[in-house]
C-alpha cells in the first residue's frame, strides 16, 4: 500500500504542477507549436484534462464498480484535432482537470490491498490491474510534464537569443 499512497500524492500534485508551469504565459506562447506533430503548451493541458475526464476518471470508477470491465483507449492526438485544442480557453481546462483528478484521487484513497488486483481489459493493451492502471497514469502525467518543461525551456532559449 506504500506504492499507492505515494502514487496518490504524485497524481494529486499534477494539476497544480501543470497550472504553475503555464501561469502567466500569453496566448501565443500557450498555442505555439514547435512542429506540426508536437503538442503546444495549451494542447498538453487540454489533453491531460480530456484523458482524465474521459479516460482515467471513468476507468478508475469502472474498475472499482464492475467485474473486469472493457476500457476504451482514447486517441489523444485525434481529440486535439477534432476539438481544436489551440482555440480553447486554458483556465476552464485547468479547472476541469483539477476537478476530475480530485474525484479520482478520492476514489483511490478508499482502495484496499485487494482492490489493487482488480482487473480490466484495456483496449490495445490487454488485461491490466488497478495497480498497472495507476502506474500507466503516472507515466502519462510524467511524459506530459516533461513535454511542457521542454517547451518552456525552448521558450527560454528563444528569449535569451532574442535578447542577444
Amino acid at each position: 500500500m506504500m506504492f499507492l499512497k505515494s502514487a496518490i500524492e504524485t497524481l494529486a500534485r499534477t494539476p497544480e504542477r501543470v497550472a504553475t508551469l503555464v501561469e502567466g504565459l500569453c496566448e501565443s506562447e500557450l498555442s505555439r507549436k514547435p512542429a506540426e506533430d508536437v503538442f503546444s503548451l495549451r494542447e498538453n493541458v487540454l489533453h491531460l484534462r480530456d484523458i482524465d475526464v474521459e479516460g482515467y476518471e471513468k476507468r478508475i470508477e469502472r474498475i472499482f464498480t464492475e467485474s473486469h470491465p472493457s476500457l476504451s483507449d482514447i486517441d489523444g492526438a485525434l481529440l486535439a484535432i477534432r476539438r481544436d485544442y489551440n482555440r480553447q480557453p486554458l483556465q476552464p481546462a485547468l479547472e476541469a482537470f483539477a476537478r476530475s483528478r480530485a474525484a479520482s484521487i478520492e476514489r483511490l484513497k478508499s482502495a484496499t490491498e485487494s482492490d489493487l488486483d482488480r482487473t480490466a481489459e484495456l483496449e490495445d493493451v490487454g488485461t491490466v490491474t488497478l495497480l498497472v492502471l495507476v502506474e500507466r497514469w503516472m507515466e502519462h502525467d510524467e511524459g506530459h510534464l516533461r513535454d511542457i518543461e521542454a517547451l518552456l525551456a525552448g521558450r527560454a532559449a528563444r528569449t535569451t537569443a532574442d535578447a542577444a
